[in-house]
């Protein structure tokens, strides 16, 4: 399968999230889509252009490997390909928002919208998921608000909200709320001048791009692991990922100062020369020597262009370490003996 499959298992692991009460917001909303869906609260988003990573050897393997590992979310998406009748093109670009997370929770839990450009038509889509929860005695509930349609979808425990901000986009969630933000009238990401600003720096025409917000316990951690050489930790980031061959990372970190951009750099360099020689072991250390730190102004500047060589040198090194892991005997030495003849 191609990467267009491994956008459309997203949709299944949405499926696993909970749903919240929804505020109702009266009156008609204009019809959007990709940015101009992600609400203007939205702390990480992820730009995934899935025509040009269709070919991407990497992420074929790596969809595979995660349907290996997640039999439960490999049969979810064999049902949901089967019944709905999806083809992998259907889905040309996509972008994941990923809301505050709720005070005192963990890093991640926060609302979740994601937003599928292609060709999809509403009324398929509809008629097929209701056929999937109804075989499990699940149930999909019809809504409206801001002139919009949105379905409810009760599966067991899991809950999932779907609406369509525009013919060609469908936008899922794990939060009624947020999905309400997405297609209403409401501000959104660009609207946000922080947010803005963050996003101006990132290249949108790259295959995978992403912009996020530093949370708080992250950014106090990096300053406490820098034994307090910096004084403060990075407040954002900025990153493009190019899969289609090998695999080129290029993120930047955008600290408070350019004091603490430079302190980082020279503690992140340090720490390269250590990895170096650690990777040695696994036949690494040319990989690592490819990783560049450079700091500029507030920001410092993550860079590293892998080939496919160097990609499959890590695949490699990941899968001895897990089949090391599976053949090593039990802990507390319960291995059995042989008994003697």
């Amino acid at each position: 399968m191609r990467m267009r499959r491994a956008a459309l298992v997203a949709v299944v692991v949405l499926a696993t999230g909970c749903g919240k009460k929804a505020h109702v917001v009266s009156g008609p909303s204009p019809e959007v889509s990709g940015l101009a869906a992600v609400p203007s609260t939205a702390e990480v988003i992820v730009g995934m252009d899935a025509v040009r990573l269709a070919e991407s050897p990497i992420v074929e393997r790596a969809t595979e490997m995660l349907l290996a590992r997640e039999p439960d979310l490999a049969a979810r998406w064999q049902a949901l390909r089967e019944s709905c009748k999806l083809e992998v093109k259907q889905v040309n670009r996509l972008m994941i928002a990923l809301g505050p997370s709720p005070p005192g929770g963990r890093i991640g839990t926060g609302p979740m919208v994601m937003i599928a450009t292609g060709k999809v038509s509403e009324a398929d889509l509809v008629r097929c998921v209701r056929d999937i929860v109804g075989k499990g005695g699940g149930s999909l509930a019809v809504k409206t608000g801001e002139g919009r349609t949105l379905y409810h979808v009760k599966d067991g425990s899991r809950t999932l909200f779907i609406a369509f901000g525009r013919p060609d986009t469908v936008i899922l969630g794990n939060n009624e709320a947020y999905v309400h933000e997405a297609v209403g009238s409401g501000q959104k990401a660009l609207d946000n001048p922080e947010l803005a600003g963050w996003i101006q720096l990132a290249d949108q025409n790259a295959p995978v791009w992403v912009v996020g917000r530093v949370a708080e316990q992250l950014k106090t951690g990096l300053v406490r692991a820098s034994n307090h050489t910096l004084k403060a930790g990075a407040k954002a980031y900025v990153g493009s990922l190019d899969l289609t061959s090998g695999a080129r990372l290029d993120l930047l970190a955008l600290m408070e100062s350019s004091e603490d951009a430079k302190r980082l750099e020279s503690l992140v360099n340090l720490n390269l020369v250590g990895m170096s020689w650690a990777a040695q072991v696994a036949s690494l250390a040319k990989v690592v020597q490819k990783l560049s730190v450079k700091a500029k102004g507030t920001g410092v500047r993550f860079t590293a262009p892998l080939t496919m060589d160097d990609v499959n040198r890590v695949l490699s090194a990941l899968d001895r370490d897990q089949a090391a892991e599976q053949d090593s005997p039990p802990a507390g030495g319960s291995a059995s003996t042989p008994s003697a003849p």
